[in-house]
């Protein structure tokens, strides 16, 4: 379902520039980046169970509250008995801590007390081996607990037992941090038409390559997202009845598996970026047709992602490219992301009076000169790419700001995530 509403929650979410296809952290050599939160939604972690009466599309308590990397928004379930969720991790992994947060809650008495975490490595049902089973304190964030032998896994089973009195049961935060042994997950070709519950109507995507575009019926809403490991990156813009845009919002997207159902996490861009999620979305699969979408000329073609972006440029002279991922490190654009160039190639030979520059932006991890000098040399890189294409030089120019125009918090690595980006601005 779709927004539901959490007084005073406001927003925080979430590699194209900075790093390679997923939401893993980057930094330059010596500089160690920050310590990555496997369980957390930008890290492509889903929950797979959760009690019955914890709504996952309630933003006041939704148990995406748990994952979102913020410690003012959490999650609810009814007390006196044991509450249960298992998440579902998109690696095999290595935990070597668990942590918790219990701060901020308006009854600290929600507080969970006693709790038992299991780890399986086989499925969400079968498999679960204990691995932590601690009182918390009340009201107190940054419990951290060691977990002796590093247990491997890639379901985690964490279950409410009591409460410090109230009613509920309520936790803000549930972080895992240790290691990922592989690095498999993918998902699969996530054109369809969805069937959106309660507010954002059918929702269309087709993916072309590295890029996602789509619609969905609420205020003609626009989606221009990339692929990056199990999880889309990008944008939902929606739109007064006069065509003008009412709301830009960044936005994760995750899918369950065979893309049967989707999920999206989305931040408003006037919300306070220092906060969790504003909106949570939610469809199921109707059919792999992916329909029509009207406000995109084209759809039915082979360069939808082209005509949305061109689109883009011609309002507001700006556009993200989500999708174009550049290996660890370095200014080598991926093979994957290659088609979605070729498209914004073919959109600048249509557009022969334009002139373009191609920003390159990071996020904090590192020294100012460091990200400042990896955005212009991955500027450059497709700069290059789309010299090699047939576009004049005097056409295109790149610059690398660093870490200087950042869209999101650099306090959370979803955060991050949005933050490495390239985009094409008209000159």
């Amino acid at each position: 379902m779709r927004r539901g509403s959490a007084p005073g929650l406001v927003s925080a979410l979430l590699l194209a520039l900075h790093g390679v296809p997923s939401f893993g952290q980057e930094a330059p050599a010596g500089a160690a980046p920050p310590e990555e939160d496997l369980f957390a939604f930008s890290a492509g972690a889903r929950f797979v169970e959760k009690p019955a009466d914890a709504d996952y599309a309630d933003m006041a308590y939704t148990p995406y509250a748990l994952i979102d990397e913020t410690p003012a928004t959490e999650t609810r379930a009814e007390g006196g008995k044991p509450a249960r969720y298992v998440l579902e991790l998109p690696e095999r992994t290595e935990l070597s801590a668990i942590a918790f947060d219990s701060a901020g809650m308006g009854i600290p008495e929600k507080s969970v007390k006693q709790v038992t975490v299991e780890l399986s490595d086989s499925s969400a049902s079968t498999g679960f081996v204990p691995v932590l089973d601690v009182a918390l304190a009340m009201d107190t964030n940054d419990q951290r607990f060691a977990l002796p032998g590093k247990p491997v896994g890639r379901f985690v089973r964490l279950t409410f037992l009591s409460n410090h009195g109230a009613e509920n049961y309520g936790l803000t935060g549930f972080r895992g941090y240790g290691r990922k042994l592989t690095d498999t997950a993918r998902i699969d070709d996530v054109s369809g038409t969805y069937g959106g519950a309660s507010g954002w109507g059918t929702v269309r995507l087709k993916q072309e390559s590295s890029r996602v575009v789509g619609c969905f019926d609420y205020r003609s809403g626009l989606i221009a997202a990339g692929v990056e490991g199990r999880l889309l990156k990008g944008e939902m813009i929606e739109h007064e009845s006069d065509g003008s845009v009412a709301r830009r919002s960044l936005a994760l997207f995750a899918f369950v598996p065979g893309n049967s159902a989707l999920f999206v996490l989305s931040r408003g861009s006037e919300s306070n970026p220092d906060f969790g999620y504003d909106a949570y979305w939610s469809a199921q699969k109707r059919s792999s047709a992916i329909g029509d979408c009207p406000p995109i000329e084209g759809w039915g073609g082979k360069a939808a992602a082209a005509s949305q972006l061109g689109a883009a440029l011609q309002a507001g002279g700006r556009a993200r490219l989500d999708g174009v991922n550049l290996d660890f490190n370095a200014a080598t654009i991926q093979p994957v992301s290659l088609p979605l160039l070729d498209q914004v190639a073919q959109l600048l030979r249509t557009q022969p009076d334009w002139t373009v520059t191609l920003e390159g932006h990071t996020d904090a991890i590192g020294s100012a000169a460091f990200n400042r000098d990896l955005s212009a040399r991955r500027a450059a890189a497709v700069r290059s790419y789309l010299v090699g294409r047939g576009i004049g030089e005097a056409r295109l120019s790149a610059a690398g700001f660093g870490f200087d125009r950042p869209v999101a918090s650099n306090a959370t690595q979803g955060g991050r995530a949005q933050n490495r980006r390239v985009e094409i601005a008209r000159q």
